[in-house]
C-alpha cells in the first residue's frame, strides 16, 4: 500500500491518510498539474463487485455538477504500481472538502441547538438530493458521517460509494436492492433487501435528522416505539419547533407511500415552515356537535318555540366554548 511521499503517475504526491473504510483507504494528496489539495480513495480488497462499484462511483460524480457533490475531474480514475510492492492500484480521485463530517460535529456539539439551523441543513441536503434523484440516482447511505460542513456553513453529501441508477419506466416501478448502506439509517424495505425507491433516502435524511435534533443514534433499539413501530424521540428535542418534528416524522414513515414522494414536497413543506403558515385542524365528533346544536337552536326558533333566557344562554355559553375548542386547542402548523 501506497506511504505518505509517495507520488503516483508523476503527479499526485501523497500527503496523508485520512481513514480506512475497510474496502480501501482514502489519502490526501497534492496534485502538482493544479496545484490543489484533493482526495484520492484507494481500493485495498480486489472482488469483481467492488471494482464495478469504484468505477460507478468515479462516473456518477462526473455527471452531478453541483456545489453540495465532490467534483471529480475525467481523468479522476487512476491505475498505477505499487511503489512498494508489484500490486496494481485503482485510485479515485475528488475533490477536497474543506471542514468536518456531521458525525464528528455531533461529537464536538452534541446536537442542533434550535430549529432555524435544522430548516437551514435540511433545505440545502434536500437541494442536494433533487439533483441526485433528477440524475436518477439513489444515494443510499445517507447519515452524518457522509454530509461534510464547510466552514462556509455548507453542507456537502458525500460517499456514492454504493450510489444505485434508478430507471422509472412507470410510476409503480421500483429496483432491486441489496442490504447496503448503514443500520439504524437504513429505511425497512432497504434493510430487509427488498426493493427500493427515491423515498428510501427520504428515510435515511429523516434519522440522520433524528441523530442530529437529539445527539442519540437512532440504532440499537435507543428509542422506545408506538405501536405503529416509529421511533418515540421528539420529547428528546424540546428546542425544535413541533412543525419540524413532525416533517421528520414524515420523511421516516416505516410505509414508503407515507413519506413524501419528491423533493418539491418537502421544500414546499420547509417553506411553510419558515412561513408559519397554519392549518386548522377540526376534530370530526366537535364539528358534529356543533353542526347540530346550531341545527336544533335554529328549527325551534322557525317553529315558534320561546326560549326562555336561561335557555338562550346556555346556547351561548355552549356555542362559544365549542368555537373555543375549534380554534385554539386544535391550531397546528402543516408539516
Amino acid at each position: 500500500m501506497i506511504e505518505p511521499g509517495d507520488i503516483i503517475n508523476n503527479r499526485y504526491h501523497i500527503l496523508q491518510e485520512l481513514g480506512d473504510g475497510g474496502f480501501g483507504k482514502t489519502f490526501e494528496v497534492k496534485d502538482s498539474f493544479t496545484n490543489d489539495h484533493k482526495v484520492m480513495k484507494i481500493l485495498t480488497q480486489y472482488r469483481p463487485k467492488l471494482f464495478e462499484l469504484f468505477a460507478q462511483e468515479c462516473d456518477v460524480l462526473r455527471k452531478l455538477n453541483h456545489p453540495g457533490i465532490p467534483h471529480v475531474q475525467v481523468d479522476g480514475y487512476t491505475i498505477f504500481g505499487c511503489p512498494h510492492t508489484q500490486e496494481i492500484l485503482h485510485g479515485l480521485v475528488m475533490e477536497k472538502i474543506a471542514g468536518q463530517d456531521l458525525g464528528k460535529w455531533l461529537e464536538q456539539n452534541n446536537k442542533i441547538a434550535n430549529t432555524k439551523q435544522a430548516l437551514e441543513w435540511l433545505e440545502q441536503l434536500i437541494h442536494i438530493l433533487s439533483h441526485v434523484h433528477a440524475q436518477n440516482y439513489l444515494h443510499r447511505d445517507i447519515k452524518p458521517g457522509n454530509i461534510m460542513l464547510k466552514p462556509d456553513s455548507q453542507l456537502v453529501l458525500i460517499d456514492f460509494g454504493i450510489v444505485k441508477e434508478f430507471i422509472q419506466k412507470t410510476q409503480k416501478q421500483t429496483i432491486p436492492a441489496t442490504i447496503v448502506g448503514t443500520p439504524g439509517y437504513n429505511s425497512p424495505e432497504q434493510e430487509a433487501g427488498n426493493q427500493v425507491d427515491y423515498t428510501s433516502d427520504f428515510f435515511s435524511l429523516g434519522r440522520t435528522f433524528l441523530h442530529l435534533l437529539t445527539g442519540i443514534y437512532p440504532g440499537y433499539d435507543n428509542f422506545l416505539k408506538d405501536a405503529r413501530g416509529r421511533l418515540l424521540w421528539q420529547d428528546k428535542a424540546p428546542e425544535i419547533s413541533e412543525e419540524f418534528k413532525n416533517l421528520i416524522d414524515y420523511l421516516m414513515d416505516n410505509n414508503r407511500k407515507g413519506r413524501p414522494q419528491n423533493t418539491q414536497e418537502i421544500l414546499q413543506i420547509i417553506q411553510r415552515i419558515k412561513d408559519g403558515e397554519k392549518k386548522v385542524i377540526f376534530p370530526m365528533p366537535i364539528i358534529f356537535f356543533s353542526v347540530a346544536l346550531n341545527f336544533l337552536f335554529l328549527t325551534l326558533l322557525a317553529m315558534g318555540v320561546t326560549l326562555d333566557i336561561g335557555l338562550k344562554v346556555l346556547f351561548v355559553v355552549v356555542l362559544c366554548v365549542i368555537s373555543g375548542f375549534l380554534v385554539f386547542p386544535w391550531i397546528k402548523y402543516l408539516s
